[in-house]
């Protein structure tokens, strides 16, 4: 196999179902993929699940892929749609995951008021929609600029402004439900 330096050397690669370029892609884009389809998810299992999807769904349709467009903003919109179809799917289930949970496993404090942030964040990022989540998400909680988001999601510059700016609107009005001010 050649040597996979650029993106447009081993896509036709993969697009062949050589090992060396799935095991690249899966590697150089996997864990991008999972952190896309947790954002949504907010569960581990399920989103190991959908990642193996969306890597698969990838994989399956690169021949399909536009090699003037971004890699990453085109895995993106596959993990984000394959997120959103699981997400989608679990509505009309019921999840008894937590019904046995351990009300106190002796963490430290510390612990348990990270914890605590981090549940009250989520659920405030529940307000959102799942793209104004993810732009939020990247943007303030990945620390990504905007050019970055703008690779990532494939939107422009002024629909990412405009949707932090509604959605951080949006997060002021339930804040003090989540936080206490200090």
């Amino acid at each position: 196999m050649q040597h996979i330096h650029t993106d447009t050397s081993w896509i036709p690669l993969l697009i062949k179902g050589d090992r060396k370029a799935i095991h690249f892609f899966v590697d150089t884009y996997g864990s991008f993929m999972y952190n896309v389809c947790y954002k949504i998810l907010l569960s581990t299992v399920e989103a190991e699940e959908a990642t193996q999807d969306a890597v698969m769904k990838a994989v399956n349709a690169i021949s399909g892929y536009d090699p003037k467009s971004s890699i990453k903003a085109w895995c993106y919109t596959i993990a984000y749609r394959t997120a959103i179809d699981y997400k989608r799917r679990a509505k009309y289930s019921v999840s008894l995951d937590h019904s046995n949970e351990i009300a106190y496993d002796g963490a430290s404090d510390h612990q348990i008021n990270q914890d605590e942030t981090k549940t009250a964040i989520q659920s405030l990022l529940s307000h959102l929609d799942d793209e104004s989540k993810m732009i939020i998400s990247l943007y303030y909680l990945e620390e990504k600029n905007i050019k970055e988001v703008i690779a990532i999601t494939g939107l422009t510059e002024s629909n990412i402004k405009i949707k932090l700016f509604r959605a951080r609107k949006e997060l002021a009005r339930y804040a003090p439900k989540y936080f206490e001010q200090i």
